[in-house]
């Protein structure tokens, strides 16, 4: 009877815990075809990212309601504290807009190369055949920007990858500067040859890092960072799931 007893006790404790601690949170996340880390399918926001924030979300007791945002309005929402996380973020991603705000960065949540990827027939010509380069819509080209300024380069934007390779192989522009795991999923999983463009290692490339951020709630960014130490490799597993480990 005790027994049974110190068990409910310790159970109901768990119960309450749980029920205490446990919050309904919403996180902006972008509206835009990045898969296989993000992208919108069904109406629902899918790919690498969700399912590591549904796992935190699920160890934590949290509910993570996901709201897609076009990427200007997603940054003004975040500021403006109308979403309680944004994902993908960098410290280095609007910097005035986020000025005199608190902004509080996770660990890696992935890591990626942004390059150009270009015909195989300019690969490995330098950056004196890149007359005009191609970039998604309210992207930054940074390994670029002092030859834009220059005018050395054009900068051509499009509304989504599909565009953008489309341009290449209508010769208007002479690369796309990309993220390389989004560009060769893209190429490996369309009509498009999956090496009608080829990332070019010799042309400036950026490598880093997309992490959650939060203004209104550094202490759960605290349990999120615990849980990528001490979930390694379930992170991982998810890694190699949706094939976002770098080349």
């Amino acid at each position: 009877m005790k027994k049974n007893l110190l068990t409910f006790i310790a159970l109901f404790s768990i119960s309450i815990h749980s029920s205490v601690f446990a919050e309904d949170f919403n996180v902006g996340v972008e509206a835009i075809e990045y898969y296989p880390i993000y992208a919108k399918r069904d109406g629902q926001y899918s790919g690498y990212a969700r399912a590591v924030l549904d796992e935190f979300a699920k160890k934590e007791g949290h509910t993570f309601t996901y709201k897609i945002l076009p990427i200007k309005r997603l940054f003004n929402s975040f500021v403006g504290g109308d979403v309680d996380f944004k994902f993908p973020d960098s410290p280095y991603w609007k910097k005035g807009l986020k000025e005199g705000k608190s902004v509080v960065y996770s660990d890696s949540v992935v890591e990626y190369i942004d390059g150009v990827l270009v015909n195989p027939t300019s690969l490995g010509k330098g950056k004196k055949q890149l007359k005009t380069l191609g970039v998604l819509r309210g992207f930054t080209a940074w390994d670029y920007l002092d030859d834009i300024s220059s005018k050395a380069i054009k900068l051509k934007e499009g509304s989504s990858l599909k565009s953008l390779v489309q341009m290449v192989s209508a010769d208007r522009i002479d690369g796309v500067y990309f993220n390389v795991i989004v560009a060769k999923y893209f190429m490996e999983n369309t009509l498009f040859a999956k090496d009608s463009l080829i990332f070019d290692k010799t042309l400036p490339h950026t490598r880093g890092n997309y992490y959650l951020s939060t203004i209104k709630h550094p202490k759960i960014m605290v349990s999120f960072n615990k849980f990528l130490k001490e979930n390694g490799a379930l992170v991982e597993s998810l890694k190699a799931k949706y094939n976002v480990n770098l080349l």
